[in-house]
């Protein structure tokens, strides 16, 4: 779950539909800042099912005693989380190995972000699927670079529309106030800026993606007066589950 707290009820996000925006931004992604078409239909698959492995998780969301709220996938346990990332990764690898090897990449990337004893094994575990891959496909690495790097972009973007409300100054976020790593600007840019004009709208400098991309976020807003009454299994089962329009454009030119 991907999470942020109001007043009287938390927002609730599956990562697999986190993981649509994703996909959605990878699709829009400009062909030419890969100088190549070669595996971009598998990319944009990486980009959708990179979440798949939370489709179980997410289900029933899962207390955290210690914090009073819900786990997120922050601090969701590493010895069940990791499991999970796995086994998702099996499942995609028998439809797309270039796909697992890009979600492969993500989620060891992401688990340096948060190393500790549980990640260990797991990437280990990664990097031997990833070494395996490239061997078996002989793949141009360089190519493979640049799809993990928008991959990791786009859903880093996706983040930004989920971990806090939309319309939030980006200056307010703990990961992305100071904008995202980027390395497709041929004028040697290195960050990509993203702020919200309004509660749908964001605005990115520089653009990568070859029009505007329309998007969703779908989400539960559960209450916490029906959490202390019912628990939070059945308050998020009996949440309405919502939808809210996104869309990524260009920064106009001052």
């Amino acid at each position: 779950m991907i999470l942020y707290e109001k007043e009287d009820a938390f927002i609730l996000i599956a990562q697999h539909d986190h993981a649509r925006i994703s996909g959605d931004l990878v699709s829009a992604w400009q062909s030419q800042l890969f100088h190549s078409e070669e595996r971009k239909d598998e990319l944009a698959y990486a980009a959708y099912e990179h979440d798949s492995s939370w489709i179980d998780l997410d289900r029933i969301p899962l207390w955290n005693d210690a914090a009073n709220m819900p786990f997120s996938f922050r601090d969701f346990p590493g010895n069940i989380r990791f499991f999970f990332y796995s086994k998702g990764l099996d499942h995609v690898q028998k439809t797309s190995e270039y796909a697992a090897l890009l979600g492969s990449i993500l989620y060891t990337t992401l688990a340096e972000r948060f190393r500790n004893e549980d990640t260990i094994t797991f990437v280990e575990r990664e990097f031997a699927r990833q070494s395996a891959i490239i061997e078996r496909l002989q793949l141009d690495v360089s190519l493979l670079q640049l799809h993990a790097k928008a991959l990791l972009l786009c859903d880093e973007l996706s983040l930004f529309v989920c971990m806090e409300q939309p319309g939030t100054p980006r200056n307010q976020y703990e990961w992305f106030a100071d904008g995202f790593p980027y390395w497709f600007d041929r004028t040697g840019q290195t960050s990509l800026i993203a702020d919200w004009k309004d509660e749908t709208i964001i605005q990115l400098h520089p653009f990568p993606f070859k029009h505007e991309v329309e998007t969703s976020l779908s989400y539960k807003e559960v209450s916490k007066a029906d959490i202390a009454v019912y628990g939070i299994a059945e308050a998020y089962q009996r949440a309405e589950l919502l939808e809210h329009k996104i869309r990524f454009q260009q920064e106009p030119l001052e």
